[in-house]
């Protein structure tokens, strides 16, 4: 996929200078209540120019979604979790990645609030932004899983575990300031910092995991015998999503 974010920084380019602007304007107030003039206006162009560079406001939305994601991974760019050998080491850095462009210091706000509006309600928009990352990201996810539960664990185990190693990341970013409210912002700020929740975060999914293993293994001694023949191949899984941009 074509990356759009070494154009967006050259602020003199019209279509860059719409696409900021579509940024921010869609991530305050949606794509309804967002019009092609108060864009063009922020952008200080002519209201044709969204015409000509992009056709009409959804494919404006559309390019905006991607320019996000790609914001983010500029910052903080994906590692290359086929060189980690481990599961346990590619679920730690899985979790550090997700933490660092949902919450990081260096976050940008408008790229992360346009897709995390995206997550909460998906529109057509976000088709090319799911099957171009967030379905091989999350495929990457249950393949490492997979490999760090036992053969008699489903797939629907793997999957509910996966899930909820990255809903603990995404709590951070969406309650963030309901968790300020509610422990403090001193403590928040002195406590919960990207790498201190990394390890909580790691350290809980371990052991959610071995509860996973611990729970078949006595499922399989009260059933002897019998043989799960719904386990994913996990070898394949990890091969071939390592290989995808995230």
């Amino acid at each position: 996929m074509t990356s759009t974010v070494h154009d967006s920084e050259n602020p003199n380019c019209t279509k860059n200078r719409i696409l900021l602007a579509a940024g921010k304007t869609f991530a305050e107030k949606g794509f309804r209540c967002s019009t092609v003039r108060e864009i063009c206006d922020a952008a200080e162009v002519n209201i044709a120019s969204v015409n000509y560079y992009f056709g009409d406001k959804k494919n404006l939305y559309q390019q905006t979604l991607l320019l996000a994601r790609e914001i983010g991974a500029q910052k903080f760019p994906t590692p290359d979790f086929s060189a980690l050998r481990s599961p346990e080491d590619r679920l730690r850095s899985v979790i550090l990645l997700l933490l660092n462009r949902l919450v990081g210091n260096d976050v940008e706000p408008w790229p992360v609030k346009i897709l995390m509006s995206e997550i909460l309600a998906p529109s057509p928009a976000a088709k090319p932004l799911i099957d171009g990352y967030i379905e091989p990201f999350l495929k990457m996810v249950f393949g490492t899983v997979a490999e760090m539960v036992d053969d008699s664990v489903t797939p629907t185990k793997v999957h509910q575990l996966s899930f909820s190693v990255i809903s603990q990341c995404v709590w951070y970013r969406f309650a963030g300031d309901i968790n300020r409210m509610v422990i403090s912002e001193d403590q928040y700020a002195s406590n919960f910092s990207v790498n201190s929740l990394a390890k909580q975060i790691f350290d809980f999914s371990l052991a959610g995991i071995r509860a996973a293993n611990e729970e078949a293994e006595r499922s399989g001694d009260n059933h002897p015998g019998t043989v799960s023949n719904q386990t994913p191949d996990k070898t394949t899984a990890v091969v071939e999503s390592a290989r995808s941009s995230v």
